[in-house]
């Protein structure tokens, strides 16, 4: 099968287009035929080597964690699913990823895509859907409470936000002054993330944009509690004063099967900003890396 192997860690040049033997699937996992995958801020990472210590790469390596495709073939024991199914998967950061014809992963982590969205969107929606959920259980919020959401117009914000909607609590999206009224657009309303906080207000907030996290954490009032997808700048919480959950996106179908109702229901909506092709994975990551709104895809 073809797939973009990473060779070594560092820039765009050491992606190469190869012929590697088409894998199998063993006990509880399923084969997929890859349609289309996504590029995430996270394979920037992993190509450069930053995550090399906590998470070596069995180099030449495939990246890509977000896939939609059908059901190829099974694994033993795995129930649920049939050979043609149109579906999405997450792959984990393990060097065996989406970015190929094919790819194995454990049936767990697959959802059903509905006939009205395209493998595109599926693949779009994957990570992005699922950790923008995740931050939102894990500030423990309930209807009516408001939320200030950093980031609020990319991936990860868009798909917390949607959610916040969801379960009837209040999002405030945190944006750069010139996207003020697309913001608003998105979440019902929005302020300058960018500009230092006037007053700590918000009881919970989610940080999803690295550049201003420590601008986020100022608008949080003592003991209140951040869900944070970036690293959160050095002093920027002096004392502890509010508690700060770090999150790593975790495979779930089960969520994975609510992002998908919301992107049919249409109150979930993912921007695909660049739609390429495999033999242009580095054009794609400069793009992502870059900082491109939306989401940049991969046909297969």
């Amino acid at each position: 099968m073809k797939a973009a192997l990473l060779k070594s860690y560092g820039d765009v040049d050491q992606f190469e287009i190869s012929e590697i033997p088409t894998p199998k699937p063993g006990q509880g996992e399923v084969l997929i035929k890859i349609e289309a995958s996504a590029v995430n801020p996270f394979d920037i990472v992993l190509r450069q080597g930053y995550m090399a210590q906590f998470i070596p790469l069995p180099l030449p390596a495939v990246l890509g964690g977000d896939a939609a495709g059908t059901i190829f073939a099974l694994g033993e024991g795995v129930t649920g699913f049939v050979v043609g199914d149109r579906v999405v998967a997450d792959f984990a950061a393990n060097g065996k990823g989406a970015h190929a014809e094919y790819g194995v992963v454990p049936a767990t982590s697959v959802a059903k895509l509905p006939a009205t969205l395209s493998f595109e969107q599926g693949a779009s929606l994957v990570k992005a859907g699922l950790t923008g959920r995740q931050t939102v259980d894990a500030l423990g919020v309930k209807a009516g409470d408001t939320v200030l959401v950093s980031g609020g117009l990319g991936t990860v914000g868009r798909a917390a936000i949607q959610y916040l909607k969801e379960i009837g609590a209040k999002p405030i999206a945190g944006v750069r002054p010139e996207r003020l009224n697309e913001g608003r657009e998105v979440a019902g309303d929005a302020l300058d993330i960018t500009a230092p906080a006037a007053s700590a207000s918000f009881d919970y907030a989610i940080s999803a944009a690295g550049p201003v996290a420590g601008n986020l954490i100022g608008h949080v009032r003592d003991g209140g509690k951040v869900a944070s997808i970036v690293p959160v700048p050095e002093g920027a919480n002096p004392g502890n004063r509010v508690t700060i959950e770090e999150i790593f996106h975790r495979a779930d179908a089960a969520t994975l099967d609510a992002v998908l109702a919301a992107a049919v229901s249409g109150s979930l909506v993912i921007p695909i900003s660049q739609t390429l092709t495999l033999d242009q994975i580095a054009a794609a990551q400069n793009a992502v890396a870059a900082g491109v709104p939306g989401k940049v895809v991969l046909k297969h």
